[in-house]
Parts: C-alpha cells; structure tokens; sequence
C-alpha cells in the first residue's frame, strides 16, 4: 500500500515493543484470527517477532518476518509439553506496507497463514491457544528469548478475533471489497 500511515506503532529494532493485557484471553481461546497490517525493514538481527505471546521459551506462539536473517516468514505455536507447531509462508516478509493474518481453526485442526489476503502456507496443529494456558508475555515487536532482535518495522490495525475468519474476511481486512 503506498499511504503513511499515522497511527501506526513504530518499532526501531532495538528496544521498542508493545505490551497487551491478553494473558486471561488466550487461555479462553480455541480458534483465533490475529491480524495486522505491517511494515518490515528487512535489516536488523535474527527472529524479529511482529508479536510473540506467551511465558518464556517453552509456552508461546509467534510470527516472525523471517527465519534467522534470511529465512521464510514463519507462525509457530509451541507449549512445554508439545513440540512447536508451524507453517511457514515461501518467503521473507516483503518491504513496503502488507496485510498479515494467522488463523487457527479448532474444527479443521489448522494454522493458516496469509499475506495481502492470500493464504501462503497452512499445516495442521494439535494445539490451540488455551492450551497455552493463562501468558504472562504477550509482546508487538519482541521474543521470548532475550537473544532474539526487537522488530524492525511498524504495526497498524493489529487485531485478535475469537474465531477463525474464513478466506472471504481475510480477503476483505486486507483491502478486497
């Protein structure tokens, strides 16, 4: 999209990130629709987080604009029990302003993962977010591991829903009317 926009967080890639008071709300959640538009500069260190929410490295889930410093946008879901879950788009968050969404859908056991509306990777899961459990972490723009960068890039609109959108919703959040 080629407009600024204004009230978007800005994130510097070295210490700035959000907190949001969702730890009791996820624990209630079978599916789940997190969306955002967002802005990534491609620079900065590995495992930058547009979000990661969770209680430290073994109960989580994030999205990353890529894998390492080179790699695929990636979701991953993960607790102490169950081994991460994860779908990976084909390639890196591109620059310029995107519309990025991960569902999770509890009836078809899915994650999905969409970029300008388009479904770019999905994979089955066996977890869902209440299996996270109540989170104490639940970052815009930082990891659960202090050794991962702080997103390099900005985040507007960023949205939870309480139910998996179908494609159509997907489609229409990231501008097809």
């Amino acid at each position: 999209m080629g407009w600024k926009r204004l009230k978007a967080l800005s994130f510097d890639g070295t210490d700035d990130y959000a907190t949001l008071p969702i730890g009791e709300l996820l624990s209630t959640l079978s599916d789940i629709t997190v969306a955002t538009w967002a802005t990534y500069a491609g620079s900065g260190g590995a495992w930058q987080r547009m979000f990661d929410f969770g209680s430290g490295t073994t109960v989580y889930m994030f999205l990353s604009p890529r894998q390492g410093t080179d790699g695929a946008m990636r979701f991953a879901i993960r607790t102490a029990t169950v081994a991460e879950q994860i779908v990976d788009a084909p390639d890196t968050l591109p620059s310029g302003w995107h519309h990025v969404a991960v569902v999770i859908d509890s009836k078809a056991m899915t994650l999905t993962l969409y970029l300008d509306g388009e479904a770019v990777g999905s994979n089955t899961t066996t977890l869902l977010p209440k299996d996270l459990g109540a989170t104490t972490q639940n970052w815009l723009g930082r990891s659960q591991w202090a050794a991962d960068a702080y997103f390099t890039g900005s985040l507007d609109e960023f949205r939870i829903y309480n139910r998996p959108l179908s494609a159509a919703e997907v489609r229409y959040l990231a501008g097809d009317r």
